[in-house]
C-alpha cells in the first residue's frame, strides 16, 4: 500500500479584475494524480509558479482541493473529512519550509520550539518525559543537547534547518513534505542536511514528499519523481526513469539548468507562462524548442512509455541507443 495517492487533484482560485469585470480562474493546479510508494521519496519538480508548493498545502491539509481527493493508505481526504481523520493528518504528515529563520519563533529556545507540538497535541506530559524526548531528538538530527536553550538568531542556517527537522519529528509522523528543505543553505551544508534525512527515513520508515526546483537535489534523494509545469504533470516515473531516459523537452530543460555539462540537453528561454491564461495546446510549447504544429493547438495525451514511466507529450524524446 502507498503511503499517500493523490487523485485528479485540481485548484482554481476565482481572481476579480475589477468592479464589474468577471471574475477569472487561476488554475494552480490541473489533474494532478501521483502515488508515493511507503518508505519512498517522491520529487515533485518544476520552476517557480509550477504549482508545486499548491499541491503541498492540499496535502498537508492547510488548502481545499477544487475537485479531486488525497489518500493516506485507508483514509481519504476530499469534500466530506471527518474529524477523526483530519486530527490523524495533524500528527501524522509534517512539514519542513524552507527558510527555517522565517519558521522558528525568535523569541522560543530550541527546546520550547521543537516541543511545542507535542504540548498541543498531548498535554499533561510530565516535564521529564518532555525532557527525554528533546534529548534524543536533538541527538537524533546531529545537535549536541545543551542547544535547547539557545535561540534560532544564534544559530547558523544549516543548524536552524536541523531544529527544524527535530519540530517536525516530536509527534512520530509518517510523511514528511520537505518545501525546498535546503535551498536556502550554503551548497557545503546542503549535502548535510540531505544526508541527515536520508539517515532519518531509513532509521525512522519515513516517507517524503520533496519539492524543489533543483532536479539534481530531486535526483539525489527520489525513489520516484513528478515533473510539474504550470500545475500539470509534464513527466513521471522512477528516477531511473526520469534521470536516464527523460522524454519530455521540460524535463530535459531542467537536466540542463542543473548540469550544465551534461551531453544530449537543450537549455530553455523565457518564463513560464501566467496560470491566469495558459497557451493553447501544449502549455509547455511557448517555450519548447521542438514544439510543431499539433502543439500548438491540441493538447497532449498522456502516454505510458513503461509499467512506471508516463509522459505528457505530443512527440516525447526517445533514448539514444
Amino acid at each position: 500500500m502507498n503511503a499517500l495517492e493523490v487523485s485528479d487533484i485540481q485548484r482554481a482560485f476565482p481572481l476579480r479584475g475589477g468592479l464589474f469585470a468577471r471574475p477569472k480562474l487561476l488554475r494552480a493546479v490541473e489533474h494532478a494524480s501521483l502515488a508515493l510508494p511507503r518508505g519512498g521519496t517522491f520529487g515533485l519538480v518544476g520552476e517557480s509558479g509550477s504549482g508545486k508548493s499548491t499541491l503541498a498545502k492540499i496535502i498537508l491539509g492547510a488548502d481545499e482541493p477544487t475537485h479531486g481527493e488525497v489518500r493516506f493508505g485507508t483514509r481519504v481526504f476530499g469534500k466530506r473529512t471527518s474529524d477523526s481523520d483530519r486530527r490523524w493528518r495533524q500528527r501524522a504528515v509534517q512539514a519542513v519550509l524552507q527558510d527555517p529563520f522565517g519558521s522558528l519563533d525568535p523569541q522560543m529556545n530550541v527546546g520550547d520550539i521543537v516541543l511545542e507540538p507535542l504540548r498541543i497535541q498531548q498535554s499533561g506530559i510530565v516535564k521529564e518525559a518532555l525532557q527525554k524526548r528533546l534529548d534524543a531528538l536533538l541527538a537524533q538530527v546531529g545537535l549536541p543537547a545543551e542547544f535547547k536553550r539557545r535561540r534560532p538568531g544564534e544559530l547558523s542556517g544549516g543548524q536552524r534547518q536541523r531544529v527544524a527537522i527535530a519540530r517536525a519529528l516530536v509527534l512520530e509522523p509518517e510523511i514528511l513534505v520537505l518545501d525546498e528543505p535546503v535551498s536556502a543553505l550554503d551548497v557545503s551544508i546542503q549535502a548535510q542536511v540531505l544526508n541527515l534525512l536520508k539517515d532519518l527515513q531509513d532509521a525512522l520508515g519515513l516517507s517524503y514528499l520533496l519539492i524543489s526546483h533543483d532536479l539534481a537535489v530531486v535526483a539525489f534523494m527520489s525513489s520516484h519523481i513528478g515533473v510539474l509545469y504550470l500545475g500539470r504533470f509534464m513527466e513521471q516515473g522512477t528516477r531511473e526513469d526520469i534521470v536516464e531516459r527523460a522524454a519530455h523537452p521540460y524535463t530535459h530543460a531542467l537536466i540542463a539548468a542543473s548540469e550544465p555539462d551534461a551531453p544530449d540537453v537543450r537549455v530553455i528561454g523565457g518564463e513560464i507562462p501566467s496560470p491566469l491564461a495558459p497557451p493553447a495546446g501544449c502549455v509547455f510549447h511557448t517555450r519548447c524548442p521542438a514544439a510543431r504544429d499539433p502543439c500548438r493547438v491540441d493538447a497532449p495525451p498522456e502516454r505510458h512509455l513503461s509499467a512506471t514511466h508516463r509522459v505528457t507529450c505530443h512527440f516525447p524524446i526517445t533514448p539514444k541507443a
